[in-house]
């Protein structure tokens, strides 16, 4: 598992600052000459060899150098491919809605969507047709259109393309030739090979060497480090001798580091039963199941600050909040059974509707579940989240007389174990389904999509009103809509 540790350089000589500020701007160079010539169709070879003269950087300076700008192309490749799935999902959803529309001005803003979306359809599809991807702008697009306004200097634009440097490790050279990482009476330093120097028949580097400090969280109370002690990680992998990677970033004048290690991680154990959490945006549902896929108990673990809370709060409590399931699992001897989710913008949504799901934590919360869950050894079953709630409120919340979010952690358990059949209970059956015959012959999420029209109709009948989409209020009508008042 990959880990990045960050720090920061703590001091610099007007010398080696000049000298790390000179190297970025030769290697963001390269990486942009190297970019338009794999465009242009070059050999690699070809490339790597004109970068190390043109830019004045030593091989593996050059190799890191069209490595960064390969990695680009094919991040834009992929990119291309996504939004050409999306778009087309757009489309074909947007077609649905208009032929289940009925009101005229209904249909007419529909289609007035459709005429956009279709646009940008061909436009990805052109892209895809022609092996090609829309124009890359190294320092990025706003700063770009920022640039041309004249809001910003040409030396500020300069900054911002000329701000980073990366480099490979390699293990058969103790772990990263070009910058070297090593601890010297409790301070750690940063070596980095600067001007090449002809010894003879041989050619040998000046080091430019600087102080960092890698983050790290102390307690003022008792000393001892809060949570993970990345700086003691990088130090103890250090003297494995395997490869590690730094990439320096110059922000606000200030000089970053990140060290990019593989992080050993324990094999999972044989879990005896599973949480499941059902993920909301202000809070978890999460529910214990026995081997046998019996209800163990449950708990609504409430975060109402995700909702409105700043990025960095949110995203701290969330990894927080996964830490805290994640050990009481491990406690326990469970696994963690979670819903496979997948971040597609494959729908035709309101403005409103997309701030909301922007701002929920369903990736952050499953990416922090994945990481925490490899450290300590507990299992992660993901599971399809199609019907977990349908089937927790319409089956298992008055069973165990629980919250919605709680049953449906309890499908998600269950489902992780393996018990993906979920029958219908026998009261709603009789209630609900006229044609057994042919209820019996549908797959069983089809059953529970029948049973739930069903039990919307009866409600809205009940009620009176126009639409009636969620079973929110099933528990209020229960009886009415069974018969059993």
């Amino acid at each position: 598992m990959k880990t990045t540790a960050m720090g920061i350089i703590l001091e610099l000589t007007a010398k080696q600052k000049e000298y790390i500020d000179n190297l970025m701007d030769r290697y963001c160079a390269a990486v942009r000459w190297a970019f338009k010539r794999l465009l242009d169709g070059w050999k690699v070879q070809d490339i790597r060899i004109t970068v190390q003269g043109k830019f004045r950087l030593n091989s593996r300076q050059a190799n890191d150098a069209v490595y960064d700008a390969q990695t680009t192309i094919k991040s834009q490749y992929e990119l291309v491919q996504m939004h050409y799935e999306n778009a087309k999902a757009k489309v074909e959803f947007t077609e649905k809605r208009i032929a289940k529309a009925k009101s005229p001005a209904k249909i007419a803003k529909l289609q007035k969507r459709l005429e956009k979306e279709q646009r940008k359809l061909a436009f990805w599809q052109n892209h895809l047709d022609n092996n090609t991807f829309p124009p890359v702008v190294f320092g990025g697009k706003k700063l770009f259109q920022e640039r041309c306004k004249g809001n910003i200097t040409r030396e500020e634009w300069q900054e911002v393309r000329s701000n980073r440097y990366l480099s490979r490790g390699d293990k058969t050279k103790g772990g990263n030739l070009n910058t070297r990482i090593y601890e010297s009476q409790d301070q750690i330093y940063l070596d980095i090979a600067a001007d090449p120097v002809q010894k003879g028949k041989s050619v040998r580097y000046n080091r430019i060497t600087v102080p960092i400090y890698l983050a790290q969280k102390p307690s003022k109370k008792t000393g001892k480090i809060n949570g993970i002690n990345y700086r003691q990680m990088v130090l103890d992998y250090l003297k494995t001798g395997s490869a590690y990677r730094v990439e320096i970033l110059c922000r606000d004048g200030k000089y970053y580091v990140h060290v990019s290690i593989e992080e050993e991680v324990p094999m999972p154990y044989n879990h005896k039963g599973a949480f499941g959490v059902d993920t909301n945006p202000d809070g978890l549902g999460v529910t214990q199941a026995d081997c046998l896929g019996q209800y163990r108990g449950s708990e609504w673990l409430g975060q109402g600050e995700w909702t409105y809370a700043r990025t960095k709060r949110r995203n701290n409590q969330t990894c927080e909040m996964a830490k805290k399931v994640i050990l009481q699992a491990k406690e326990k001897g469970y696994a963690l059974a979670v819903e496979d989710l997948k971040f597609k913008n494959d729908k035709s949504v309101t403005a409103k509707f997309n701030r909301m799901s922007h701002s929920f934590v369903w990736s952050k919360f499953l990416k922090a579940v994945d990481r925490c869950a490899a450290r300590e050894g507990v299992p992660i079953l993901k599971v399809k989240p199609a019907f977990t709630s349908v089937i927790g409120i319409l089956k298992y919340q008055h069973m165990y007389g629980i919250a919605v979010h709680e049953a449906a952690g309890y499908v998600i358990a269950r489902r992780g174990l393996g018990f993906d059949h979920e029958k219908i209970p026998k009261i709603l059956l009789d209630k609900l389904v006229k044609k057994k015959p042919e209820f019996k012959q549908m797959a069983n999420w089809k059953q529970w999509s029948a049973v739930k029209k069903s039990v919307l109709a009866k409600i809205k009948k009940i009620t009176k009103r126009k639409k009636v989409n969620s079973l929110v209020s099933w528990q209020i009508h229960r009886k009415n809509v069974l018969g059993i008042g």
